[in-house]
C-alpha cells in the first residue's frame, strides 16, 4: 500500500472515531439527565423520608427509662424546665459520692419535699452552675482520691474553677460534702479547693462543710450525721417544714413473664463510666482464661496470691507496665441465699424483672431486665456494711413489733451499734435474719427498697505484676488476703473478690473444696467453672521513664511489690538487648523473712543483673522493728545523689500510711543533706510530681 492510501485510510478513521465520540457524548448527556432528574422525582416524590426515630425498633424497650445522659448541659436551665428546687452534684469515682446523693435526693423529697436533682459533674458545663437563682440552691458531694486527686467527671469543673478568674456566683447559695481518707496526705483536698474558689468567688455557704473519714470506715456515719445538720438548717434558716418521715420510691420493679429470657442481663458485667475520658482508660470487660492461680506464702492468716490470665484470645485487650487489672467478683452463694429466704424469694429468683426509674435524674444503676438471681449473685453488693440510717429505715417495714423495737434501737443509739457492728459482720442478710429469722418473714419489704439500699457491685482493682513487654499476652495479679480480724470492727471479714480468687486457687490446685462459697460457673457458665473470670484493664498513670538510663527508686509494703515486679522484668529485658539501663533500687517492707514475695525471683534477678538491688524491711522480727522509711533513712547519700544529680525516678506503691511515713522521712534527708528549708523541698516535690518523676499508687 502506497503511502498516499495510508494516510486516505488514517484520516477515514479519525473521521469515524470522532463521529461516534460526538454521538456517545451526547448519549451520556441525555442519560445523566435522565438519571438526575429521576433521582430527585424519587427523592421529593415517592421515597418515605427517613423516620428519625428508627433506631427505637433497634433498642430493648425495657432499656428505654428516661434515665439518660442530660438532654442540656445547661444546669440552670434543666432546673428550670423540670421544675426542680436544688441540684445535688456529685464527683465520684468508686460510686460511693453518687450512691449518697442519690440517697439525699430521696430524702429531700421524702422528708421536706424539696424536689432535688442528682446531677453528674461532668453533665453540665461549669459556668452554667453561675446562672442558678437565689431561689434555689446547690449541693456538692465530691471524693477525692489518690494524693489530692478529683474523680474522673470532676476534673473539669476543678480544672475551670482553677483557669477562669472571671468567675462570679452571685446568688448561689451551697452546701457540700467531701469524701476522703484521713491517711492520705491530702485528706478530703478537692472539696476544700471547691468550696475555696465558690467563697472566693461570691457564693453564700449555708452551713459548715462536711468531711468523711474512711481511714475509720465511718464514711455512712459522717454523712448521717452531716446530713442532720443539714435538715436542722432546713428547718431554722431556710424555714422549711418537715414531714412525717415516709418511705417514696425512686424505682418501679415489676415482674414481667413476658419477657424473653434473651431479653434478660444474667449477671455479666456491665460497666457503666462516668465520663469519656474514663471510659477511653479502660478496655472491655472479658472473661479471661486463668492460667495459673497459686500461693505465694506459706503462712495461713496471710498469704497472698498469684494469677497469671491469658489475653491471646482478645486482641483489642492491651496493656502496659504499670496498669490496673479490675476484676470483676460475685457475691458467695450462701449470702445470696440468706437473702432469698428472708425475703421469701425462693419461687421468683428466675422470674423477669423490669426496673426503671420514677425520677429522670436518678439512673438505674442494675442492668434492667433482669432475674432476682442475677441481682443478688452478680449486681447488688450484698456483703455491704449496712448503715446506721438504712436500719432506722427497715424498721418501718418490721415484720413485728419486737423486731421494729430491736431495729429502731439500733439505728437511733450510735454507741449500741456500733457495739454490734463490732460483734458482727453485718450485711443486709444478717440483720434481716438476726431480727426474724422465720423463711419469708420480709416479703413485704418494697423491692424498690431492697434496690435502693444496696449499692451496685463494682470490681476491685489490683496493680499489674507482669511487664507489657515480657508477656503481653500473660496478665498477672498480686492479691493479698488476709483471715485477721478487721481493726475497725474487731471480727474477720473476708474480702470479696480475695475470698472468691481464693476458691479459684484452690479449684485451680486440684484442693477439694467442702463447700463452695462462690458459684465459679458465672452466669450462664460463661467462666468454665473458675477457669475463667470477668476482668478488664484500667490505665494508670505508674510508668516506667521514657529514658531506660535513668535511675528508679522503688518503695513498696506488702502486696504493693506487684508493679515493681513488672518494672524489673521489663528493665532486665532492656538491659538483655544491649541499651543503656539506669539503676534499679527497690525497698520493700513486710512482717518478717516469711512474707518475702518473690524472694527466689528477685534474689536470682539481682545475681543476673547488674545495677539491680532490693533493700528489705522486716517490721516484725525479735530484734527490732525495721520500716521502708528506715532503709531510706540509712541510704539517704545514695537516695539524695540519684535524686538530685543522676534525675532518678521515685516510686511508692503500698498503704497510704507507709507513703506518708516515706514522704515524711525522705523529706527529712533532703532537709538535713541539702540544708533545705520547707519551701525549697516544697518546690522541689512539686517540680518532682509536675516532671512524673515521683508517683504513687497507693491505698488507705
Amino acid at each position: 500500500m502506497s503511502t498516499l492510501s495510508k494516510v486516505v485510510v488514517d484520516i477515514s478513521s479519525l473521521d469515524n472515531l470522532q463521529i461516534i465520540f460526538q454521538r456517545t457524548q451526547k448519549d451520556d448527556f441525555i442519560f445523566l439527565a435522565f438519571a438526575i432528574l429521576s433521582g430527585i422525582f424519587y427523592n421529593f416524590y415517592i421515597r418515605e423520608k427517613p423516620d428519625p426515630y428508627h433506631h427505637v425498633w433497634f433498642e430493648k424497650p425495657q432499656q428505654i427509662d428516661g434515665s439518660r445522659k442530660a438532654d442540656t448541659r445547661d444546669i440552670a436551665s434543666k432546673l428550670e424546665e423540670t421544675k426542680k428546687d436544688l441540684v445535688i452534684f456529685w464527683g465520684s469515682q468508686s460510686g460511693t459520692a453518687e450512691g449518697l446523693a442519690n440517697r439525699l435526693v430521696r430524702d429531700c423529697r421524702s422528708r421536706f419535699g424539696l424536689d432535688a436533682l442528682a446531677a453528674d459533674l461532668s453533665d453540665y458545663d461549669p459556668e452554667t452552675i453561675t446562672n442558678i437563682p437565689s431561689s434555689k440552691f446547690a449541693i456538692f458531694i465530691i471524693s477525692t482520691y489518690g494524693e489530692g486527686d478529683p474523680s474522673d467527671n470532676a476534673t473539669q469543673f476543678l480544672s475551670w474553677l482553677g483557669s477562669d478568674k472571671s468567675i462570679r456566683f452571685i446568688g448561689l447559695r451551697y452546701a457540700a460534702f467531701g469524701l476522703g481518707n484521713s491517711k492520705y496526705k491530702f485528706y478530703n483536698r478537692v472539696i476544700d479547693v471547691v468550696t475555696e474558689a465558690l467563697d472566693r468567688y461570691g457564693a453564700n455557704t449555708l452551713m459548715p462543710v462536711g468531711k468523711a473519714d474512711d481511714a475509720n470506715g465511718t464514711t455512712d456515719e459522717d454523712f448521717t450525721e452531716w446530713k442532720q445538720n443539714l435538715f436542722t438548717m432546713f428547718r431554722e434558716e431556710l424555714k422549711l417544714e418537715e414531714r412525717p418521715e415516709q418511705y417514696e420510691p425512686t424505682l418501679r420493679v415489676v415482674e414481667d413473664t413476658s419477657l424473653d429470657i434473651i431479653d434478660l442481663h444474667h449477671g455479666e458485667p456491665v460497666r457503666v463510666e462516668n465520663s469519656k475520658k474514663g471510659a477511653a482508660a479502660t478496655s472491655p470487660v472479658q472473661a479471661l482464661p486463668v492460667k495459673v492461680a497459686k500461693k505465694l506464702l506459706s503462712t495461713t492468716e496471710r498469704n497472698c496470691l498469684h494469677l497469671e490470665l491469658d489475653t491471646s484470645d482478645f486482641p483489642e485487650l492491651k496493656y502496659k507496665t504499670g496498669d490496673h487489672l479490675a476484676v470483676w467478683p460475685s457475691n458467695p452463694t450462701s449470702e445470696t441465699q440468706r437473702l432469698v429466704n428472708t425475703l421469701g424469694l425462693q419461687e421468683r429468683t428466675q422470674t423477669p424483672l423490669l426496673i426503671q426509674s420514677l425520677d429522670p435524674s436518678i439512673q438505674v444503676k442494675v442492668p434492667s431486665p433482669t432475674t432476682w438471681e442475677a441481682l443478688l449473685q452478680y449486681y447488688l453488693e450484698i456483703c455491704a456494711p449496712v448503715p446506721r440510717e438504712t436500719v432506722s429505715a427497715l424498721a418501718q417495714f418490721a415484720p413485728s413489733e419486737s423486731a421494729k423495737a430491736t431495729l429502731k434501737r439500733l439505728g437511733e443509739d450510735k454507741d449500741m451499734y456500733h457495739e454490734y457492728c463490732s460483734t458482727t459482720h453485718v450485711t443486709l442478710g444478717r440483720l434481716l435474719e438476726s431480727v426474724s429469722s422465720e423463711t419469708g418473714s420480709w416479703s413485704n419489704l418494697p423491692h424498690s427498697f431492697i434496690l435502693e439500699s444496696l449499692p451496685a457491685l463494682a470490681p476491685r482493682y489490683y496493680s499489674i505484676s507482669s511487664s507489657s513487654v515480657v508477656s503481653p499476652k500473660q496478665i498477672s495479679i498480686t492479691v493479698a488476703t488476709s483471715s485477721e480480724a478487721s481493726p475497725i470492727h474487731g471480727v474477720p471479714i473476708p474480702g470479696l473478690t480475695t475470698e472468691y480468687l481464693l476458691e479459684i486457687e484452690q479449684k485451680k490446685q486440684a484442693n477439694s473444696v467442702a463447700t463452695p462459697q462462690y458459684r465459679l460457673s458465672g452466669p450462664d457458665n460463661t467462666l468454665d467453672d473458675g477457669g475463667k473470670l470477668f476482668a478488664h484493664v484500667r490505665t494508670s498513670k505508674f510508668r516506667l521513664p521514657t529514658l531506660p538510663k535513668h535511675p528508679i527508686i522503688m518503695i513498696a509494703s506488702g502486696s504493693g511489690i506487684a508493679p515493681f515486679r513488672g518494672f524489673f522484668a521489663e528493665r532486665s529485658r532492656i538491659a538483655a538487648i544491649g541499651r543503656e539501663v539506669g539503676k534499679s533500687l527497690l525497698f520493700f517492707g513486710c512482717r518478717s523473712s516469711e512474707d518475702y514475695l518473690y524472694q527466689d525471683e528477685l534474689e536470682d534477678l539481682q545475681r543476673s543483673s547488674q545495677g539491680t538491688e532490693v533493700v528489705t524491711a522486716f517490721s516484725r522480727t525479735e530484734e527490732r522493728k525495721v520500716y521502708v522509711q528506715d532503709r531510706v533513712e540509712e541510704r539517704d547519700e545514695e537516695v539524695v545523689r540519684l535524686l538530685l544529680e543522676q534525675n532518678a525516678y521515685f516510686y511508692i506503691c503500698g498503704s497510704a500510711a507507709m507513703a506518708r511515713d516515706v514522704t515524711t522521712r525522705l523529706g527529712q534527708c533532703l532537709r538535713r543533706r541539702k540544708g533545705w528549708g520547707e519551701a525549697e523541698l516544697r518546690e522541689w516535690s512539686e517540680s518532682m510530681k509536675k516532671a512524673h518523676r515521683w508517683q504513687e499508687d497507693v491505698w488507705g
